[in-house]
């Protein structure tokens, strides 16, 4: 895992214990003010806490793909605990709260508003897990063009080497037809001299048999 993902998955707790700490201290406080402030504080800490999630997202798109899976369920926990969060908040919020959150606006307004901004972020999230999915696609477009490529240079050196072996072969049968010509004239030679052979013994028989008969006849 990379060092720039444990600093976000630091900073994400720091904040989520810091938001935590302020809503539990939100609970019994009667100063309006006082706990207008710390919801401020605490929604301000609950931003930080989703742009510290986004960058852990897409600081996993850097890290190897078999051992994503444990950091996309650590992510899906963390998404998990801030909904909580923004939950507990909104329901810990009475009508004074709202009205001083929101600059005095009435209390319907004021739960439009809460209500819009909450769609925000969800769609805001929503965005996000799409973009997740679309590098998830290219991820894997670019690994299936890899791979692709890949098989396509086997396939390409096996070629060569198919070609260079038939060239082998055409030259061992150039070489072959040469032996075997080669065979045949040492063959048809070989004949020659035979029947060479055997005139030369036949003169000689003959020449012999002149030599007896002139004899005898002298």
């Amino acid at each position: 895992m990379s060092d720039l993902f444990e600093n976000y998955e630091t900073d994400f707790n720091l904040a989520y214990t810091d938001a935590q700490s302020k809503l539990d201290e939100v609970y019994g406080l009667e100063n309006v003010t006082r706990r207008v402030d710390l919801m401020k504080a605490i929604e301000s800490l609950i931003d930080d806490c989703h742009d510290l999630v986004d960058s852990m997202s897409l600081e996993i798109q850097q890290i190897a793909t078999h051992e994503r899976a444990m950091y996309n369920s650590k992510l899906r926990t963390y998404r998990s605990d801030l909904d909580k969060l923004k939950k507990n908040l909104k329901n810990l919020m009475d009508d004074k709260d709202r009205r001083q959150l929101f600059n005095g606006n009435n209390s319907s307004e004021t739960d439009e508003g809460f209500n819009q901004r909450q769609k925000l972020l969800n769609t805001n999230a929503s965005i996000e897990r799409s973009s997740q999915r679309l590098n998830e696609a290219t991820r894997t477009a670019i690994e299936s063009e890899s791979v692709g490529s890949s098989i396509l240079n086997n396939l390409r050196s096996q070629r060569d080497q198919i070609l260079n072996a038939r060239d082998t072969l055409s030259e061992a049968d150039t070489y072959v037809d040469r032996s075997l010509k080669t065979l045949k004239t040492m063959t048809r030679r070989l004949a020659t001299n035979k029947l060479i052979t055997y005139g030369i013994i036949v003169v000689l028989v003959l020449l012999i048999f002149l030599v007896i008969y002139s004899k005898i006849a002298g």
